[in-house]
């Protein structure tokens, strides 16, 4: 598999927010954002190529139970069931933060997924399949990064597609998140627009920032 990075930290974002987790960033993706930090794991030849027993091994080193699958986008990767099964199997607790353009993987127990729903600003919002965040559950995390206004009214607009079509499926909801670009809008500003909003307050959706970017240089690799 073409890996860019195995290395320890803490999840910056999300459900586990501040837990140390092995991150196993895998290189190559299939869309191109415009607020994209992490370009080197999407083209040129900044990657290694792993078995997945090497993954493993090196996943075990850093002696903790969770494990982020990053990318690039991750389930673009033909062998990436098998890293997944592997990893379950030795006993590690599974974050996959995926685009969107893939469904979220079948058959694991210890699994979840931290899906986007890219917005206008990235330039790939026409690439987004409602399809796919259906796969969801509400064990997983819809997270939608955000630089502007317009973003945010299209935010607000895809989780109340979700309440209806969750509420009609008998389905509880996954757990919104909305993230700021970096350096972009205020997040005073994002904050009281999300107060302000009916749908993304009945739906409990969450403001975060990307920790590891406040804790280490943001334009820093590896952590």
């Amino acid at each position: 598999m073409k890996i860019s990075e195995i290395f320890l930290s803490i999840e910056g974002e999300g459900i586990r927010t501040g837990a140390p987790a092995v991150f196993i960033r895998l290189f190559g993706c299939n869309l191109r954002c415009s607020y994209c930090d992490s370009m080197y794991a999407v083209e040129g030849t900044d990657y290694c190529e792993l078995s997945v027993e090497e993954i493993l091994q090196k996943v075990k080193s850093f002696n903790t139970q969770y494990v982020t699958l990053t990318g690039g986008e991750p389930l673009i990767h033909k062998n990436v069931d098998t890293l997944l099964k592997t990893l379950e199997n030795s006993g590690y607790f599974i974050n996959i933060e995926t685009n969107g353009t893939m469904p979220k993987p079948i058959g694991f127990k210890h699994l979840f997924c931290t899906m986007d729903w890219k917005s206008p600003s990235s330039g790939m919002n026409s690439r987004m399949k409602m399809e796919n965040l259906l796969t969801l559950d509400e064990h997983d995390v819809v997270k939608f990064v955000v630089a502007n206004v317009e973003d945010l009214e299209d935010a607000a607009k895809v989780v109340e597609s979700f309440e209806h079509l969750f509420t009609a499926q008998g389905k509880k909801l996954p757990t919104f998140y909305v993230s700021p670009v970096f350096n972009t809008m205020p997040y005073e500003q994002m904050v009281n627009w999300i107060l302000a909003n009916d749908t993304m307050r009945k739906n409990n959706v969450r403001f975060q920032v990307q920790l590891h970017k406040i804790i280490w240089d943001p334009n820093a690799r590896g952590v």
